[in-house]
């Protein structure tokens, strides 16, 4: 389709005649449509009107020079540099130049700040290529107003050796009332196409651009290989607000429920209104699609407080249901429906709460609740304590360090372990202040033992989360509470794991190198089985790797097992890396390892993790060994 520049006059003026012609706009944004067309068809006849005007005055400014000084439109010609050699009377006031001035201006000192270049390089190109240019420009620089220029370049064509012209000629076109009502058009459509993709009332994205949303973050996790949760949440007898207090009311409190709704998911989830008081959240990148029912309880709790409205006090409950991409569904509509299904399920079962499409689903993410809930209240109770398991020296046997683990006893439950509970403090972000918990008694004992002449020159490790690798405040965390306690940096060493790391490797990166310059010893957890290990290596720079028990487990008669650890042993010593071995259980591994040139190892060989006490206890007996 030819583009309006290659369009005949008379084309052009048979399609502005058509234009203006119609009267029916099926929508507004049809209208506001049709109004940037026929301004765009204005704009380039009147582009071709004043090349054409200028073009004769050119022709006969040798025997009407009053025609060209006094012509409406504004003239002047530019050389290289973009000084205005020669300008008519209409070009001097609408720049506000006197003419006759020794100095010839410039035009670009007369445009917005940083428009100049563009000027010179649109002159630079007219004069090499003899081909006219047209760019729109700010006149005026504060506290004049600013006017809007159009500015037509023209020149002749090279000499017959070949020279470029040393000027070109300008017609200058104030546009500002032009530009003014295109801003306004623009604005109008922009307007348009946010009311056709969003609720009125809430600004949320209406069902439409919910349905574009869902779809193509269902084509994301299809590539990822994750999970999706689509909630539908509905809010308990809201129509009882709507028709005894009346739908201003009702409208208002919609909008508090969407401020909640939103407070409660990441910035790249997708909350939505499909109307009335039925709204839906697309939360993707799960690696657990049980993840869901935390956020589910948190939808509901955030809903279950109460609303204040013109001086009221009101009470809304939500219940929300869950379906899980792709084992609920693998289109938007069966996804939609059956969380829908599994919204009504939640009303039938008491309101004010969750359900999933599959029953065993809720049952887990009940659980994963009130784990949640018994989590915080350890935090406030004390039910965490540190184990501490000793790195030995496989050539002296002396201890080198150790690794501290939390431990979780609950109340009758008896001991909980690590694997039963960091996945749930991970996803409720609890795991925040149980590393800090963690971090800080570790440093604390470490001093303590130190103090008593124990353990001089070892250190004492500590697992961060991905949540803690991705924090730009942890090197000052650390630095606060060593400072605090008041440890050397060098009886630290923190250990991170390899997919938490790859997650996000450039924040990872940044911190680590932070906390490596203080003189904390940084280290890959369960090296060996993640997926970018050489990589991880190669761009975090840390000094230690642990192989993972899985591989150790095998030693030495897993030929499999002996040569990958063959192989990152000789990686480790190639880049100068210390490495250390864990789940060492039997001597046949430990003398495996040492052959072939690991010196540190960990295990139930030479110890479990102790509680403090026991592990002092040990500490004291293998110094006097």
């Amino acid at each position: 389709m030819p583009t309006l520049t290659q369009l005949t006059n008379r084309s052009l003026a048979d399609l502005l005649d058509a234009l203006r012609r119609e009267a029916r706009y099926p929508s507004d944004q049809a209208r506001v449509l049709h109004e940037l067309q026929v301004h765009q068809i204005e704009l380039e006849m009147q582009n071709r009107e004043l090349r054409a005007a200028q073009q004769a005055l050119e022709e006969s400014r040798d025997r009407y020079a009053d025609l060209y000084d006094f012509a409406p439109v504004a003239y002047a010609t530019l050389d290289r540099q973009g000084r205005m050699v020669e300008m008519n009377l209409t070009a001097a006031r609408l720049l506000g130049i006197e003419r006759g001035r020794t100095v010839e201006p410039f035009l670009g000192l007369r445009l917005a700040p940083g428009q100049n270049r563009t000027l010179l390089s649109a002159i630079g190109r007219v004069l090499a290529t003899g081909r006219e240019e047209s760019l729109e420009a700010t006149l005026g620089r504060p506290p004049r107003p600013e006017c809007r220029l159009r500015v037509l370049l023209q020149c002749g064509r090279p000499d017959a050796d070949g020279t470029a012209p040393a000027t070109c000629r300008a017609a200058l076109l104030d546009v500002t009332e032009q530009w003014h009502l295109t801003q306004r058009l623009q604005e109008r459509e922009s307007q348009l196409e946010q009311q056709a993709g969003h609720d009125v009332l809430t600004g949320l994205p209406n069902r439409l651009l919910f349905t574009d949303r869902l779809s193509q973050a269902m084509q994301r996790a299809r590539r990822e290989h994750r999970e999706l949760a689509l909630f539908f949440l509905d809010l308990d007898r809201f129509k009882d607000i709507n028709d005894s207090l009346g739908h201003a009311v009702g409208d208002e409190i919609l909008r508090q429920v969407t401020q909640r709704l939103r407070a409660q998911v990441r910035e790249g989830d997708t909350v939505a209104r499909l109307g009335g008081d039925e709204f839906t959240i697309v939360l993707g990148d799960l690696a657990h699609g049980s993840d869901a029912g935390l956020v589910a309880h948190k939808l509901v709790e955030a809903c279950d407080q109460p609303f204040a409205v013109d001086g009221q006090t009101l009470y809304v409950t939500a219940s929300v249901g869950i379906s899980l991409y792709p084992q609920d569904g693998t289109d938007v509509d069966t996804l939609l429906r059956n969380a829908d299904a599994a919204m009504y399920r939640a009303k039938e079962q008491g309101r004010a709460t969750f359900r999933f499409y599959t029953e065993d689903l809720t049952a887990r993410a009940l659980a994963q609740v009130s784990l949640e809930t018994a989590l915080r209240q350890a935090l406030v109770k004390g039910e965490f304590n540190l184990h501490y398991q000793p790195q030995h020296d496989l050539e002296t046997g002396r201890i080198l360090g150790c690794e501290a683990l939390i431990r979780w006893h609950r109340p009758v439950l008896g001991i909980v372990e690590p694997d039963d509970f960091i996945h749930v403090a991970e996803s409720t972000g609890l795991i925040i202040p149980i590393s800090a918990w963690v971090l800080r008694t570790a440093v604390t004992q470490m001093k303590t033992w130190r103090a008593q002449g124990l353990l001089p020159r070892a250190a004492v490790s500590v697992n961060l989360s991905s949540r803690d690798i991705q924090s730009p405040n942890l090197a000052e965390t650390v630095v606060a509470i060593l400072d605090a306690v008041g440890l050397d940096p060098h009886a630290l060493a923190v250990e991170i794991t390899e997919t938490w790391v790859m997650a996000r490797p450039e924040s990872a990166a940044f911190n680590i190198q932070r906390l490596q310059t203080l003189g904390i010893d940084v280290g890959i957890d369960d090296f060996g089985v993640g997926y970018s290990s050489l990589t991880a290596l190669k761009r975090l720079a840390v000094r230690v790797i642990k192989i993972d028990r899985s591989l150790v487990a095998g030693l030495p008669d897993d030929a499999a097992g002996c040569a990958i650890t063959r192989a990152v042993l000789a990686l480790g010593q190639a880049l100068g890396l210390k490495v250390v071995a864990e789940g060492v259980e039997t001597q046949a591994q430990a003398d495996f390892l040492h052959r072939e040139g690991c010196r540190i190892a960990q295990g139930y060989l030479f110890s479990r993790a102790l509680p403090a006490a026991e592990f002092e206890a040990y500490v004291r007996n293998q110094a006097a060994a």
